[in-house]
């Protein structure tokens, strides 16, 4: 009696709650749910454009519970965009898996870089390989930095193109960076400082 009780009242909370979207007035059009428009999609800004320095994979790939595992040194690269440029160390790589099942690629990288004015920065990167060839990218960077303190709270996405090798078989990455339009740009802090 309790469980029945119990459950029409969660589904009466949520039909008030997923009722209609916050902020908007439920309303029928008559339409079904295939003749609606879709929402407008977000809109995103250039942050930067990095071209990362990769030799061959370090070792052997290896099957494991997660994938063919593959470890592939970072060992350069610069950024640039607007408001922030910088090179990347020799300090990461990306240690990515390939799904044995549909054959395709995905990224997991761990870098770091420093700004032109000696901001350390902290950058994780995940994404699949697309039916194109380039990778799609989910960013996140991390930074004690003052004025680079709003990267903290960006949503950043990418699209890694491969440039090619050079004579010493090291690979150009390219990766255009993105973030949403409405994201951080500036951080104020608790103490009414800020950047």
């Amino acid at each position: 009696m309790l469980f029945s009780t119990v459950a029409a009242s969660l589904l009466a909370l949520s039909g008030t709650v997923l009722g209609s979207p916050v902020g908007l007035e439920a309303r029928n059009t008559g339409k079904s749910s295939s003749d609606l428009s879709g929402p407008t999609p977000p809109q995103l800004k250039w942050l930067y454009t990095a071209y990362a320095y990769c030799p061959a994979d370090l070792l052997n790939a290896q099957l494991t519970p997660a994938g063919i595992r593959k470890e592939i040194p970072i060992i350069g690269g610069n950024f640039t965009g607007p408001g922030i440029n910088g090179k990347f160390r020799d300090l990461g790589a990306d240690w990515g898996t390939t799904d044995p099942r549909t054959g395709i690629f995905t990224a997991d990288t761990r870098y770091n870089g420093v700004t032109d004015d000696g901001a350390d920065l902290f950058f994780q990167t995940s994404g699949p390989k697309s039916p194109s060839g380039d990778l799609h990218l989910r960013i996140k960077i991390e930074t004690g930095s003052e004025k680079y303190y709003f990267l903290n709270n960006v949503v950043a996405v990418g699209v890694l193109h491969n440039t090619g090798r050079d004579a010493n078989n090291v690979s150009t990455l390219r990766i255009d960076a993105f973030n949403f339009v409405d994201d951080w740009n500036t951080t104020t802090f608790l103490n009414n400082t800020g950047w």
